[in-house]
């Protein structure tokens, strides 16, 4: 029968739940802190222990803001964002991206600076 299986591995199915829980906590607690943003030439790069997941060219990039409006795509790398939290408005209107980096103002100030590099036809 079924119900034999439950009967003699009960102690076994009920801690193997919370233990993969615990398991799942403990992997995103541990690579969150090794989440990257880094200022390119031509890009924001979002990088996880070197391996960049995401990239935000800055020609897409219309404003950035310590302001946030809809619904965004998140990246943080710390629990405790509020103070560090930078929006990336695009000009394609895709959705805003969060980001937290370290130092937000010398990170924003970075950014601006390649924006208008950019911009700006060179002489």
């Amino acid at each position: 029968m079924q119900l034999d299986f439950l009967s003699e591995n009960w102690s076994t199915i009920v801690w193997s739940v919370p233990g993969a829980w615990m398991v799942i906590v403990l992997t995103v607690f541990w690579t969150m802190p090794r989440i990257d943003f880094h200022v390119r030439s031509n890009a924001v790069v979002i990088e996880w222990m070197g391996f960049a997941l995401r990239r935000i060219p800055l020609s897409d990039i219309n404003r950035v803001s310590k302001r946030l409006k809809g619904k965004p795509e998140v990246w943080r790398n710390t629990l405790k964002a509020n103070h560090r939290m930078l929006v990336l408005y695009r000009k394609s209107g895709m959705r805003p991206v969060v980001i937290t980096p370290h130092n937000r103002y010398v990170f924003r100030n970075q950014l601006e600076t390649n924006i208008k590099s950019m911009a700006s036809p060179p002489n």
